[in-house]
């Protein structure tokens, strides 16, 4: 494993580059893990990367953290601005195109975990280049943020959230000292708005770095009110605007899958220092106006994977995302290429359960492999 700087105008992203374990040809397809929203490279995005990059698979594979997260670069931080994100990917790809040599162009898939499925669907619509995608408990964060975790809700209830936001907006730029004058280099967007250079990585920032090689669930699980838990963050203004947790700190009453996240991401079982739970309350109209399957039957023409657990309430997202595909049908696509539900596992089961992230490479290291062979 080799840590990498991905140039990704006018910041770069921080990465990880894993090569064959056993190449068999001078030149080998490679595989692009999109993160989730709130992760770091560190937590289980490294884990595909690695396994899929290992005997009998042998690709190529490289994890990265977000623009606006993580240790890469982009301010304002804790930004989630969908349309970058996908940008990010297309980052990636150029980068295995650039500075891969022993890459082979033609052959690049990606595999997006949770909303990186989202995000890895809505890249292969605009990158053709990216020849095969495969989803793991596949999340649209607009879906999911307009509409709920299992797609019950009314997205008329964020007309509200728009005009919160929106004030909190006007408000900021008030307390804001005016650009003119004020001796502070950048790129002017309007009165009293300066956007400023980002900082290259600096892996200094990595002092403090868990291991997350082993995958295996602790014994004894950590939950929000065992001794282990840590709450991130409550909220509080900042200098960029106003930051509220991505996941709340509790989420007593809601659907089992929104649990697990926030016991995986705020306590021991995967806690990492730089996955802080923070997201900056002007993500939210950027999320909200956001459909990772917006013309996926027209402009998808990646074959596609999806698994997903049975019991998992986000399951939904991959349904949506078939039919779509199916109503593509005019224009050769013939829904999901390849469906897979896990019967008795849930969403996070494939973050960091020894059997389904097994389950998963296996099954996304033969697809494809197999679609990508014929290229």
């Amino acid at each position: 494993m080799a840590s990498i700087v991905i140039s990704r105008p006018p910041y770069q992203l921080s990465g990880r580059l894993y090569t064959p374990e056993a190449p068999t040809t001078n030149y080998s397809p490679a595989i692009i893990i999109v993160p989730p929203s709130n992760a770091v490279k560190e937590q289980f995005p490294s884990t595909y990367a690695r396994l899929l990059s290992r005997r009998p698979h042998n690709f190529y594979t490289i994890c990265y953290d977000s623009s606006h997260f993580g240790a890469s670069g982009g301010n304002p931080r804790y930004l989630e601005d969908p349309n970058a994100r996908v940008a990010d990917i297309s980052a990636v790809v150029d980068y295995l195109m650039k500075e891969v040599r022993r890459v082979d162009k033609q052959k690049i898939a990606v595999v997006g975990l949770c909303t990186g499925g989202g995000y890895a669907i809505a890249a292969a619509k605009k990158d053709w280049r990216i020849r095969a995608v495969a989803t793991v408990s596949l999340v649209n964060i607009g879906d999911w943020f307009r509409i709920g975790w299992e797609g019950r809700e009314q997205a008329e209830k964020h007309t509200n959230t728009m005009k919160t936001v929106g004030d909190e907006r006007r408000k900021e730029l008030r307390m804001r000292p005016s650009s003119s004058g004020s001796g502070v280099s950048g790129i002017s967007l309007g009165p009293g708005v300066i956007s400023l250079p980002s900082t290259p990585v600096d892996t200094r920032r990595r002092s403090v770095t868990p291991t997350f090689d082993s995958y295996r669930r602790p014994s004894t699980p950590c939950t929000p009110t065992s001794p282990g838990f840590r709450e991130l963050y409550t909220g509080a203004e900042e200098e960029m605007g106003k930051v509220i947790p991505f996941l709340p700190a509790s989420n007593e009453g809601s659907h089992m899958d929104l649990q697990e996240l926030a016991e995986y991401y705020t306590t021991p079982r995967a806690y990492h220092p730089r996955a802080e739970n923070k997201l900056l309350q002007q993500s939210l109209p950027l999320i909200l106006t956001f459909d990772a399957f917006d013309f996926v039957e027209t402009f998808l023409k990646a074959p596609v994977f999806c698994m997903i657990g049975g019991t998992a309430g986000s399951r939904w997202h991959t349904d949506r995302l078939d039919i779509m595909l199916r109503r593509g049908s005019q224009c050769g696509i013939r829904g999901v290429n390849k469906l897979v539900f896990v019967e008795g596992v849930g969403h996070v089961d494939f973050f960091d359960g020894f059997e389904e992230i097994d389950r998963a490479v296996g099954d996304i290291g033969a697809w494809v492999r197999e679609k990508l062979a014929g290229l």
